[in-house]
């Protein structure tokens, strides 16, 4: 009795692996877009024949669903997407489809990993992803954890999610920026597209609290307590009230910072926000701020905000305090 209580136990669990090993476990995925349709590109772990490598599998279709059911049809074994670690999308594919559409499709892949990052290349993505190779082991899904996440904690790319970058494109009070596989962030605008350097994802992201690695004619720069967003609304012109405060640190090996140390970054602040206003890209969230304002959803709507931002007046205040610290 106990050899088949045992029995029983271990035959679930048997069928179980036996599934897992006989899934396509995509690690990136990648979106291209022409006048033709669309490309879908998956790689996944191929460990056949006794190798440990990566291998590629491309579909296409002129739209999503047929591009979609193209690339399961073609991959291997049953196609499932909760390992995926990278959504990538080859720049020309925002010359034929909304940015949303291209997201929100994606988004409602069955099982997919909704907080994958998502990232925008120069070229093609199946192309950037065919390049895709572990630098470090033998595992891509944990060299892309490793090394991704390195570069989000120097803020040199934003650590945009494919939720939140669909949740962003959703409403009128946010836009998104992806990451840019170069370096930088490619900003979703509602006037264009457009690229920010990686010192001006660093400052976003010091603006935000999500690093502190900004650093400024060789002195750190952190955020003391958080940053203050409003919206002022006077005779009809719109201003956007910034006020960061902000401590900035330097050697005990140097001399105090000069004067105009504070200037320099009050002007980097706001040289981002014309940059952000140019675009039509309210990737701060300053109309989280101005929705406030508005009874119901369809006040909102009316107000034109998207173009409203791009023309507000800018003030930013800079509560700046200096401390020196030892060398790490």
């Amino acid at each position: 009795m106990k050899k088949l209580l045992i029995l029983l136990l271990i035959l679930p669990l048997t069928g179980c692996v036996g599934r897992i090993e006989m899934s396509t476990m995509a690690i990136c995925l990648g979106i291209d877009g022409d006048e033709s349709g669309l490309t879908l590109t998956v790689k996944f772990p191929d460990y056949s024949n006794g190798e440990d490598g990566y291998k590629l599998v491309s579909a296409q279709g002129g739209a999503w669903p047929e591009a979609v059911s193209n690339l399961y049809a073609a991959a291997p074994a049953s196609l499932h997407f909760g390992q995926l670690r990278e959504v990538v999308i080859g720049k020309g594919a925002f010359d034929f489809y909304a940015p949303m559409d291209l997201l929100s499709w994606a988004d409602q892949l069955p099982g997919i990993r909704s907080h994958a990052l998502t990232a925008v290349c120069p070229d093609t993505a199946q192309a950037h992803i065919a390049g895709m190779q572990p630098a470090i082991g033998k595992r891509l899904s944990k060299y892309l954890d490793i090394a991704l996440s390195h570069i989000e904690a120097e803020g040199r790319i934003p650590a945009t999610a494919l939720s939140c970058a669909v949740r962003d494109l959703s409403g009128p009070w946010r836009s998104p920026l992806l990451a840019w596989t170069e370096g930088g962030a490619y900003a979703l605008g509602s006037r264009q597209n457009g690229l920010l350097t990686a010192e001006q994802v660093q400052l976003f992201r010091l603006i935000t609290g999500e690093s502190q690695q900004y650093r400024l004619q060789g002195m750190g720069c952190s955020l003391r307590g958080r940053a203050h967003l409003a919206v002022e609304t006077e005779n009809g012109q719109d201003t956007l009230l910034l006020r960061l405060p902000v401590t900035l640190t330097y050697s005990v090996y140097e001399n105090p910072p000069a004067p105009g140390a504070e200037d320099l970054l009050q002007q980097q602040v706001a040289a981002l926000l014309d940059r952000l206003q140019a675009l039509g890209c309210d990737a701060l969230g300053f109309g989280c701020m101005a929705v406030r304002r508005y009874g119901t959803l369809a006040a909102w709507l009316q107000s034109g905000w998207p173009e409203r931002f791009c023309q507000a007046r800018v003030s930013v205040t800079l509560e700046a305090k200096y401390r020196q610290e030892a060398e790490r």
